[in-house]
């Protein structure tokens, strides 16, 4: 018989979920105090953690919201402090 993955064996996991909701909390602090580009760089790692956990415990909804994250910080970072200056 196939032995399922369970969440609570795997105590680096559960490190990784602890550490990356008390992240995300930080970079709010950071949002909402106007620290950027600190707050996004933050919320990255942050969601890389919970996109480690969601595919260790094979949770997609937890992937579905962590992972397109990615592609809305990044590219306004990058419009932030590489084209919005340069008349483009």
């Amino acid at each position: 018989m196939k032995q399922m993955y369970s969440k609570k064996q795997d105590t680096s996991v559960v490190i990784i979920k602890y550490a990356s909701a008390i992240l995300i909390l930080i970079a709010m602090v950071l949002h909402v105090a106007g620290i950027t580009p600190w707050n996004s760089i933050l919320q990255m790692i942050a969601a890389s953690g919970w996109i480690y956990v969601g595919l260790k415990w094979n949770e997609k909804a937890i992937i579905l919201n962590f992972l397109p994250q990615f592609a809305i910080i990044i590219p306004m970072l990058i419009w932030i402090y590489f084209i919005k200056d340069t008349g483009l």
